[in-house]
């Protein structure tokens, strides 16, 4: 072979793993196709969906195969199959499983042999509209497969001893020696086990036919409601422009249907220029007494629109509902019932999905209850809402110069009349969003210009309530960041740390704290629980010449939380920030965000987003009663996935965050008792804490700007002794003892999510 081959050869084997290949998808069975492309949008007209795979340009060749998609899909999750045809055709037995997260990229490795024929497809488990977004197969090396399999191995061993790709290798290396197996089919084992799991999330249809029709009223129930003497009456406002002539007779008829009659339908048409939709309109009018109607001059904005169907209201409250979009059946007997039940309520909202153009249900938002700081992030609250007509007259209704965000303007108005007391959360989907072309049901980015007055709305709301803070638009479409200002002398915050040994990580911490903070006025107090070591005395030694640093000793068993209350009492910071060893700072206005909000007179506990060190997700706040008493949110996801509904990248209000990085004043610490260290000296504390902090009236926070890594459970190692998971146990029985059923009913969570799993999909 010549020089010039050679390096030929060389360049192609480089560039096997980087050369993307488009495939394009044949639909077989179960599939229509609704966009004319090789990936777009399609129909699945069965529950066995099918694609053939075809490479139109070199066909299918041996070797390793990276196959990467992106589907939109009507399930948060579901499995994607992949089947190998070798010549005699295709056995269930031999899938290759994908699962996957709807909207977000899945990936897996995957070995062709020389004997297959052809590669088949299928996206999903259901029926229903789908959209792949992305689909490519991509011939790679070996080498490059080899990396990928073992990162990925790695990664699910995250808090593993020996944990590295060496580490991981050498163990199957001597797996293989023992059982007579080569090393790749060892690796090509473990790594396709990691797949092997079978569903776990409910397709959103099953959830309905299954969860829902239990939780819908009787009849005698709705009659006994509409029987009552001055029965709650709601106003629907209904604003319509230029509507599509279906839509709008479709979204009017859900309001003639409701189940519950004490209902009035105010429309306001915004000048629409076809004569058709004005007469649509009168036509109902005409057909129901219970349906008014006004028609604009010309064409009108969406605020005074909305504000001149308001203007016809005569109930005691007002429901918004768009002229496209549909409302559940039994959507204004719930509200009426929560009225019933609590005459104080001033605003009421429901959970949400949407439609798409064929009618089909999808991407239910299952909300939590009041949470004001994600209000102030993104109108998580959206639809179905009522308000009490005194008070939206009060406010004003809807404002010009909002337009895109004036919902969102409107419900922080609305916040600022009103206590959390005076606001319900209905767990159940009341309001269908229909996916209509353009509109930010379809797509959030379909309105750009939403999202610049949603900053001006959120700014506008702290201005009214002297807040002294900024806000900036987040990292997703109609998503903010509010920046709290510190004052002009900021307070002393004490970082207490408890370490025994490992000098290794407590030195990484500790170097990190220093170098990449950029909030100053902090002491670092070391807790020092009978360490062994001679060089971790040195550095001990060593630190202590550091203004900043102080050491002090703890003798005894390892109780976190008796450390934590022993180095509070030792603490000269009016601002506490309880740490782990193994933390290692990523942002260095960590500190300033943190403290930013623990300031606010409202906030008891704020906690970080911790990553991996392999930069997945380790905590975005706690969920109560996931595993029986508590989990973290969005454990393992990526750090710079969306999460659910956006909720990673967004400030917000959380029961409980993990003492591993939590700030908290010291008073407060003090006010709600410290830590539990008789009952619970190791698991559970910090949860305890926050529910007890909570119970003096105080919202804890988590926030995403607070970055940074945790290496975890590197330094105290796992509950693998007989001791530790009794005393884990123990632990656990005395959370659910002290708060019962409060584990199963997480306001900042919703009911209709699982307890069972960290990844916000349908409860079982």
């Amino acid at each position: 072979m010549s020089h010039i081959a050679s390096n030929i050869k060389k360049i192609k084997h480089v560039l096997v793993p980087f050369t993307r290949f488009r495939p394009n998808l044949k639909p077989v069975n179960d599939v229509q196709e609704t966009h004319k492309a090789n990936t777009g949008t399609w129909t699945s007209t069965g529950d066995d969906p099918q694609f053939l795979i075809e490479f139109p340009r070199r066909g299918l060749i041996a070797s390793w195969y990276m196959i990467s998609f992106d589907i939109d899909s009507s399930n948060v999750c579901d499995e994607a199959k992949l089947y190998v045809n070798n010549g005699n055709g295709v056995d269930e037995a031999d899938a290759i499983k994908i699962p996957y997260q709807s909207r977000k990229t899945a990936k897996r490795l995957v070995k062709i042999s020389r004997q297959a024929k052809s590669l088949r497809f299928d996206p999903q488990s259901c029926q229903g509209e789908f959209h792949v977004r992305e689909f490519s197969a991509t011939p790679v090396s070996f080498s490059f497969a080899e990396k990928r399999m073992l990162t990925k191995l790695m990664n699910k061993r995250a808090s593993k001893e020996n944990n590295s790709l060496d580490g991981i290798k050498s163990s199957l290396l001597s797996q293989a020696n023992k059982t007579g197996q080569s090393y790749q089919s060892m690796l090509e084992q473990n790594y396709s086990a990691l797949f092997s799991s079978t569903q776990r999330n409910l397709n959103y249809n099953e959830w309905i036919a299954k969860h829902e029709a239990g939780t819908l009223p009787s009849e005698q129930a709705v009659s006994d409601l509409a029987a009552v003497e001055n029965p709650v009456v709601i106003s629907v406002i209904m604003p319509a422009f230029n509507s599509d002539l279906r839509l709008l007779s479709e979204a009017i008829q859900s309001v003639v249907d409701q189940s519950y009659p004490h209902w009035q339908l105010c429309i306001s048409d915004g000048g629409s220029e076809s004569a058709d939709v004005v007469e649509t309109i009168s036509r109902w009018v005409q057909s129901d007494t219970r349906i008014n109607a006004t028609f604009q001059a010309g064409q009108t904005a969406i605020a005074p629109n909305t504000n001149a169907a308001i203007e016809n209201a005569s109930g005691d409250f007002c429901v918004f509902l768009d002229h496209d979009d549909l409302l559940a059946q039994h959507a204004l007997y719930e509200i009426a019932r929560c009225v019933s039940e609590n005459n104080d309520l001033k605003l009421i909202y429901s959970d949400e999905d949407k439609l798409n153009d064929t009618g089909q249900r999808l991407d239910p938002h299952f909300k939590p209850d009041w949470n004001p700081d994600l209000l102030l992030s993104q109108n998580y609250i959206c639809h179905l809402v009522a308000i009490d007509r005194g008070v939206l007259e009060k406010t004003g209704g809807c404002r010009a110069g909002y337009e895109g965000a004036q919902d969102h303007d409107l419900l922080l108005r609305v916040m600022s009349e009103i206590t959390a007391d005076e606001v319900r959360h209905i767990p159940k989907i009341l309001y269908h969003w229909r996916m209509a072309e353009g509109s930010t049901a379809a797509a959030a980015s379909a309105k750009s210009y939403s999202t610049n007055s949603g900053v001006a709305a959120v700014q506008d709301y702290l201005h009214s309530v002297d807040a002294n803070a900024t806000v900036e638009s987040g990292k997703y479409p109609n998503t903010y960041r509010v920046c709290w200002t510190l004052p002009e002398s900021k307070p002393l915050v004490s970082i207490i740390i408890p370490t025994r040994d490992r000098l290794g990580i407590l030195s990484q911490c500790v170097s990190s704290l220093l170098t990449r903070t950029t909030y100053q006025n902090f002491e670092i107090i070391v807790v020092d629980n009978e360490s062994v070591e001679p060089e971790t005395h040195t550095y001990f030694e060593e630190i202590r010449q550091h203004p900043q640093v102080r050491v002090i000793r703890y003798s005894g068993v390892f109780n976190f939380s008796a450390i934590n209350n022993f180095a509070v009492e030792h603490a000269h910071g009016s601002v506490i920030t309880m740490m782990n060893n193994d933390i290692e700072v990523i942002s260095e206005d960590w500190l300033s965000e943190m403290v930013g909000h623990v300031l606010r007179p409202s906030v008891g506990c704020v906690g970080a987003k911790l990553l991996y060190k392999n930069n997945m997700v380790q905590h975005a706040g706690v969920i109560l009663g996931i595993g029986g008493v508590a989990g973290h949110a969005h454990k393992y996801f990526d750090s710079e996935s969306a999460g659910y509904f956006s909720r990673l990248h967004l400030t917000q209000n959380m029961s409980a965050v993990t003492a591993a990085c939590l700030t908290v004043e010291k008073q407060t610490y003090l006010d709600a008792g410290g830590l539990n260290e008789s009952d619970l000296k190791v698991a559970f504390n910090d949860v305890d804490f926050c529910l007890r902090v909570g119970a003096l009236g105080l919202r804890n926070v988590w926030s995403p700007y607070a970055l940074l890594y945790h290496h975890e459970s590197i330094s105290r190692g796992h509950e693998d002794t007989s001791e530790k998971k009794t005393r884990f146990d123990n632990e656990a029985i005395y959370m659910q003892q002290r708060w019962g059923t409060q584990l199963l009913e997480d306001p900042a969570y919703n009911r209709n999510l699982t307890l069972v799993h960290e990844d916000f999909s349908l409860a079982a």
